[in-house]
């Protein structure tokens, strides 16, 4: 048993390095990244180092009784086409919104935040496109008068390279992508203010494509997923992002998280806070993390 850990902890230190040695390759100021798709030699912008202007957007927002956007991307959980441990059938088929790991059991996204009171649960839409199975849409009222809307996208198990796309383009400002909620128009894309990954650190297994950052408002990110810092650091410099909050090792993407980090967020906290947030939300529902454990698995900005 001490050896099949060994191997794994192995694996899993050699898979970062190699991603990390990557990454280094691409976050230079002069960029050059080439495949069949793109090839760019240059940043527009550099990357913010703090959130002094995503601030002050998200409190004008607020004062101006405008709905802040949380657009939240979950590639389901598949044992095949995934480079996990691989779990129950049920669980791990990356095709069911009926039983899938991150999104339909009591700590996966749609069913966690429907069980939540202070959440409403306003809409659910099937096929959205060829790779989301399901989007939902959640509203909550904060004490500081925010109003959010929580958009989670489902993914096919099998899309993860699409999911990691989307996501990444919509914080570069090269993605389209509106909806309609409660009679108004909204672009969850380039306009949305936080953007959420949750699931399986894809980055582990493949490089998505992604075009460079368009002159816009800098966005607040996130991922919750193993070891995101080390491997999404230098996406979010490639797409004018700011790393609100990210993760150090392994750990269960839970719902709760995404919670804990969202109420923080749309109190207008710091990004300290709200990595703050994150780790008593993991402390509470996996408790053998221990108190420090569970703050030691996040991490804030670049």
């Amino acid at each position: 048993m001490k050896a099949i850990i060994f191997i794994l902890v192995i694996t899993f230190s050699s898979c970062i390095n190699s991603q990390r040695e990557e990454l280094e390759k691409t976050k230079l100021n002069k960029l050059e990244v080439s495949n069949e798709n793109i090839k760019i030699t240059n940043i527009k912008e550099e990357p913010p180092k703090n959130r002094v202007k995503i601030l002050k957007r998200l409190k004008n927002k607020i004062n101006s009784n405008e709905a802040l956007i949380v657009h939240l991307f979950v590639p389901l959980c598949d044992n095949i086409h995934q480079g996990i441990i691989p779990t129950t059938e049920s669980l791990g088929n990356g095709l069911s919104l009926r039983s899938n790991l991150y999104w339909a059991t009591s700590k996966g996204i749609k069913r966690y935040f429907k069980s939540l009171p202070d959440w409403k649960l306003l809409e659910s839409k099937l096929d959205i496109d060829t790779n989301v199975l399901e989007r939902v849409i959640f509203k909550k009222n904060y004490k500081n008068n925010a109003i959010v809307y929580l958009i989670a996208d489902a993914y096919r198990g099998d899309r993860m390279n699409n999911c990691l796309s989307d996501y990444f383009n919509a914080l570069s400002g090269n993605r389209l992508d509106s909806i309609t909620i409660e009679h108004e128009k909204y672009e969850i894309a380039t306009n949305a203010d936080l953007f959420i990954f949750n699931g399986h650190n894809g980055l582990m297994d493949d490089h998505p494509d992604i075009l460079p950052s368009k002159t816009h408002t800098p966005k607040d990110a996130v991922a919750i997923a193993c070891a995101s810092h080390d491997f999404f650091k230098g996406y979010y410099e490639f797409t004018n992002s700011y790393p609100l909050v990210n993760t150090t090792n392994l750990l269960y993407p839970g719902a709760f998280i995404a919670e804990g980090i969202i109420n923080a967020w749309a109190e207008l906290s710091s990004a300290q806070a709200c990595k703050t947030s994150a780790g008593q939300a993991y402390y509470k529902h996996k408790p053998k993390s221990g108190p420090n454990g569970s703050q030691n698995l996040f991490c804030f900005g670049y």
